[in-house]
């Protein structure tokens, strides 16, 4: 059997880690500052956050045919750099509006790196474990699940905003330097004389399978944007940590099973 816990995977997990715990650290808390900073409403918290999640949308097909079309490392070493600098600009946010310009375009770093991502693990992976490590992969994105948004919440009761946003950087950080270290076999790029086309940039057969997972990932998107504000008004804000760290148990032991079941061509029944 192919060895799959390379160095190389070690790195990828840990740069992706380090990105996701960035990213969940502040997802509970984002309500929170657009309440005790702006003054927003629930519907507006609800549009500028769910701008972010639009904007990672949009950027997902275009990202895929750039990562095919060159070398996809320095793609992602840029969008990851991105990524974490945009952490940057919303302490400096004066306006709502200004936040929500911010937050779009770190939904386009975070569609594009991820996207870059999950394309340059799958290059270091062996052929006959690439469904088990790509589930391994996805283990440490539930990682930061676990401790991210307990940690954020725990901050934001005790230290303050400032200090959420610094830590979120300096993960970041760390992440893009676990990435920069991720060694990846220059690829020959055969560049055809395609016209451009719709399916270059959408498969039309995973329509179905698309609107599938959009419909899943509606409710949850809901809960997960008003889930803080909630607690807040029940009194239990500090606690919410452990509902993220419950979600991670079941994805975590999901992904391991499921990973196992893709690789022996059983990608229907873990379905």
């Amino acid at each position: 059997m192919e060895r799959l816990w390379s160095f190389n995977f070690v790195r990828a997990c840990l740069a992706n880690f380090l990105l996701f715990f960035a990213f969940y650290l502040l997802i509970p808390v984002f309500p929170l500052y657009l309440i005790d900073t702006f003054g927003a409403t629930k519907s507006t918290i609800g549009i500028v956050l769910s701008s972010y999640t639009i904007a990672a949308l949009l950027i997902r097909p275009f990202s895929g045919f750039v990562l095919d079309m060159a070398q996809r490392k320095p793609l992602y070493l840029t969008a990851f750099f991105v990524f974490v600098m945009s952490f940057v600009s919303y302490p400096l946010a004066l306006t709502i509006g200004m936040f929500m310009v911010f937050r779009i375009l770190h939904g386009f770093a975070f569609g594009f790196v991820t996207t870059a991502g999950n394309s340059l693990v799958v290059d270091i992976l062996p052929a006959s474990r690439r469904g088990e490590g790509l589930g391994f992969f996805g283990v440490a994105n539930n990682l930061a699940m676990v401790v991210g948004p307990m940690t954020g919440l725990l901050m934001q009761s005790r230290i303050g905003y400032p200090a959420i946003f610094y830590t979120a950087i300096a993960s970041g950080l760390a992440g893009f330097v676990f990435a920069v270290s991720i060694k990846v076999q220059k690829i020959e790029i055969v560049r055809e004389n395609v016209p451009l086309a719709l399916d270059r940039f959408f498969l039309m057969k995973g329509i179905q399978a698309g609107i599938t997972l959009m419909l899943i990932g509606i409710p949850y998107g809901m809960f997960i944007t008003y889930l803080a504000v909630y607690g807040k008004e029940l009194g239990i804000q500090t606690d919410l940590g452990f509902f993220f760290s419950l979600l991670a148990v079941g994805l975590i032991g999901s992904r391991l099973f499921s990973g196992k079941m893709v690789d022996r061509g059983k990608l229907t029944n873990a379905i």
